[in-house]
């Protein structure tokens, strides 16, 4: 974990602004190289209350290591565990929960909820044409 990835989890966690490098937080949101990573869902206010989490994340079709750092550290602070993680297997990018691991498009936008305890992950819906 480095301590710029560590820094800037910290300062999204207890919702202050800070700019590190090419890496800054605003109130409920972390970026990039102007790309949002990560950010509270919207439509749940309440988005870290009693440790109930509705956090949406995306690559930003960005599957760099620092990327993934960056997403990585969140989600071991958030979490507390290292239930949660992406890494790059052959070329395509993986997120691992609760010891399963699902291939994920870093261009796609996904939410991870945690209710008592229990990890879960919004899949996005795909366009039928």
């Amino acid at each position: 974990m480095r301590k710029v990835s560590k820094e800037i989890a910290k300062a999204f966690i207890e919702n202050r602004k800070r700019t590190i490098g090419n890496s800054w937080t605003e109130i409920g949101a972390i970026y990039l190289h102007d790309n949002r990573i990560a950010w509270w869902e919207d439509s749940h206010p309440d988005h870290y209350k009693n440790k109930h989490i509705h956090l949406c994340f995306s690559m930003c079709g960005w599957g760099t290591p620092t990327t993934r750092e960056r997403l990585n550290t969140l989600f071991s602070l958030l979490f507390e565990s290292d239930a949660v993680y992406i890494q790059q297997k052959n070329f395509a990018q993986w997120l691992t929960i609760n010891n399963r691991q699902i291939e994920i498009d870093e261009h796609a936008t996904y939410v991870l909820r945690c209710f008592n305890g229990d990890l879960f992950l919004d899949v996005p819906m795909r366009e039928v044409s």
